[in-house]
Parts: structure tokens; C-alpha cells; sequence
């Protein structure tokens, strides 16, 4: 396995400035079928994929003067982006590369379901660059995956992974979902055991959540499927947090876990601010000063691009959103807040500020304050979204 040498861990003051506007992230917004729990912007469609990717080089030609420097990192995201063919992919990653300098040592990532893998499709993508899969097993166990409406079993999963791996990769990363209703502890640390024993890179676990709008929480309102139970979500997240270290991964972000040097460059480009470019309806950039979402309509954002003009809104962000936006990104890395790093970005006072506001705190068990840094302990983790808010301006 080959390593990265580039460290997500370096304080965005110390990266040069080539390794700052490097991250692409394109929203293929297609699935087969529509998962319950899923509230991301995608459609279960076959249609309009060609007509698609043809809309998403127009979009690259037209923002490629936004980053004239080399991409570090490709992150293909939905949506399933494994679901449309795999010459579709190749047109838009071979498409980019005509607007955008590519680095030779780029993580290029692929997010894929394990009924879409196959030898052939696995080969098509080692050959078109991309070199690192992301794949969604959510879970080893079949009454896990019934209840997540998902369309692959257990069995397909471990098939898509040992595929995977005999074709030639060698950075994988899976996701699972925990604190599923019927599921039990003894199925998720199965599940993390399944993970080490398959050499798996990188893990995520999240905790399952039930957004309003979606099919699983109608179903839920509606007494078809039982609800999350709180406690053993976060029973869970604790002894899965532990589990995951036994096996010999590191923790260094709240879900995501690692075995050491496959990070993901990607994603730890979003914790530590990083600028990037996001293509395709509903993606996200970020500038550095301001914040940029395309329209999440597919139909107005292929028709944008027929009249060279893509459907966005955007966001200059004022100085407590940074503020507030550091917090909320830094303090989910377990690496935490570096103070030195907080003093470039918004000075002496906002440092002394934050360290009273942690001094006071109601709940200092929830940090591991260092002399030049502050993390969250791991029952902080558990409950970040509230501390996190708790430190919030305004």
C-alpha cells in the first residue's frame, strides 16, 4: 500500500499557497433508487445523465479562472456516482482536466454502492485516475440493510470489497450507519472486526438520523418503521469509537477513522477551511471570504449551462462566520484548536475570549485543553453539535 505524504494535519498558515485552492468536488445527483433515510440532492433516474456530464464541463470551463492552482484532490460525490457508466465519469474527469491542472500525486475519490461494482466498472475507474473508492456498505448485517432500504445484502457487500481490492485498489474507505432500530452492539462491532480483517484504509460512522422530508421519517410518523432510540445511539458511538481503535485505526475526525497515512485529503480540506470548487446542482464552494451553492434543481441547472450561466446564491461571510464556521469544522478534528492558529485568523483577544469561555464552561469534561491547543474529549464528541453552538458569536 503506498502512503500519502501529504499531512491533513498541517495548519492551513504553514501550506504553501499551491496546496490552498486545490480541492474539486462534482454532485452526481443520480441513484437507482432513492434511499429512505437520504435527504442529499439526488433523483432515481436513468435520464439526462449524458446531457449531464456535458452540463458539468460548461460549468468547469466557466469557473475554471475561479483556481488557477494545481487541484490536490478530486471527490466525485451524489447521489451515486458509481450508478451512470463509467464512460459518462471518464468524460467529465478527462473534460476537467482540460480546465484544471490535475497533480500527478491527486486523491481522486469515487463514492460507489456495492450493487453498482463490478470488474468491468473497476477497471474503467482505475484507468480513467481514479485511485481511492469510498464505498457504502453501511452495515454487514442484512436486518440492518432492510431497515435502510438498502438494494445490496451483506454478502454483495464483502464481494464488492474483495472486488474491489483484486483489481488493483488500494485506498478504500466504507461507511457504516450505527444506531440503527433492531440493530445491536454485538452487529456493529461485527461490523468494525469485518472491516480490520478485510485490511479496509478508512472507515466513517455516523450515527443514523431521521431528516424531516424524508421517506423514512414519513414511514416513521406513520408507525412503519421504529424511531432511533437516543442512549443507544450514543452507547453506539462510544464503544464503536473504541472498537475501531482496537482494531488498529485512528481516530481524527468525530466519524472518521483511519489506519495511519490514509486520511482523507478530500474531506480534511473541509475541517481545516481550505477553499474549494464544487460542480453539479446543489454543490458547495468556498473562497475563503464567501460561500457559493448551485440551485438544487437539475433540470434549471442543465438549461443554466445550454445559456452559459449557472443558478447559484451566495454568501459573503461576516466576521463572526468565520469565526463560528472555524469552531464548527476545528473542533471536529481531534487534533481540536490549535490557539496559535486561531490568533492569525482573528487575533489576541478572540484566543483570550474562547480560553475564559472554555475556563467557565459548565462542562469542562467535555475538552482536553492543552497549552497551545483544545480538543474534544470523547463524550464532548458525542455531544458536539450543542458544545459547539454553546461557543458560537452571536
Amino acid at each position: 500500500m503506498r502512503k500519502r505524504n501529504f499531512n491533513i494535519f498541517t495548519t492551513l498558515a504553514n501550506l504553501k499557497p499551491w496546496l490552498r485552492l486545490s480541492h474539486l468536488y462534482i454532485h452526481i445527483p443520480f441513484c437507482a433508487t432513492k434511499c429512505p433515510y437520504c435527504d442529499f440532492f439526488s433523483l432515481a433516474t436513468r435520464k439526462w445523465h449524458s446531457s449531464f456530464a456535458q452540463a458539468v464541463l460548461v460549468e468547469a470551463r466557466l469557473r475554471s479562472a475561479e483556481y488557477n492552482n494545481p487541484i490536490r484532490t478530486v471527490y466525485f460525490g451524489g447521489g451515486t456516482p458509481s450508478f451512470p457508466e463509467t464512460s459518462e465519469i471518464e468524460l467529465m474527469l478527462s473534460g476537467i482536466k482540460k480546465y484544471f491542472t490535475i497533480s500527478p500525486e491527486a486523491e481522486i475519490t469515487l463514492e460507489a454502492n456495492p450493487d453498482d461494482i463490478s470488474s468491468e466498472k473497476l477497471q474503467a475507474w482505475l484507468l480513467m485516475g481514479i485511485n481511492r473508492l469510498s464505498i457504502g456498505v453501511q452495515s454487514f448485517s442484512d436486518n440492518d440493510l432492510q431497515y435502510l432500504g438498502r438494494r445490496h445484502n451483506a454478502s454483495k457487500a464483502k464481494t464488492a470489497i474483495e472486488e474491489a481490492q483484486k483489481a488493483g485498489f488500494n485506498n478504500i474507505s466504507i461507511d457504516f450507519i450505527h444506531g440503527i432500530p433492531g440493530s445491536t452492539l454485538e452487529i456493529m462491532m461485527n461490523n468494525i472486526e469485518m472491516a480490520a480483517e478485510m485490511r479496509i484504509q478508512h472507515l466513517s460512522m455516523y450515527s443514523l438520523t431521521v431528516e424531516e422530508g424524508t421517506a423514512l421519517n414519513k414511514h416513521i410518523l406513520q408507525g412503519k418503521s421504529d424511531n432511533i432510540v437516543e442512549d443507544f445511539q450514543a452507547e453506539m458511538y462510544l464503544k464503536s469509537c473504541e472498537k475501531a481503535e482496537e482494531m488498529g485505526f485512528i481516530q481524527y475526525e468525530i466519524s472518521n477513522f483511519c489506519i495511519p497515512g490514509f486520511e482523507s485529503v478530500h474531506n480534511g480540506s473541509y475541517w481545516k477551511g481550505a477553499p474549494y470548487i464544487g460542480l453539479g446542482p446543489s454543490a458547495h464552494s468556498f473562497d475563503g471570504k464567501k460561500r457559493r451553492w448551485n440551485n438544487s434543481d437539475l433540470i434549471a441547472y442543465m438549461k443554466g449551462a445550454e445559456k452559459g450561466k449557472i443558478p447559484f446564491d451566495c454568501e459573503i461571510l461576516s466576521a463572526s462566520d468565520k469565526y463560528n464556521e472555524y469552531l464548527l469544522t476545528r473542533l471536529r478534528l481531534t487534533e481540536g484548536i490549535s490557539f496559535r492558529e486561531m490568533e492569525k485568523q482573528f487575533g489576541v483577544a478572540a484566543v483570550d475570549e474562547f480560553r475564559k469561555n472554555i475556563e467557565h464552561h459548565s462542562n469542562p469534561e467535555y475538552f482536553v485543553l492543552e497549552c497551545n491547543s483544545l480538543s474534544l474529549s470523547r463524550s464532548g464528541q458525542l455531544l458536539s453539535d450543542g458544545i459547539i453552538a454553546s461557543l458560537m458569536k452571536g
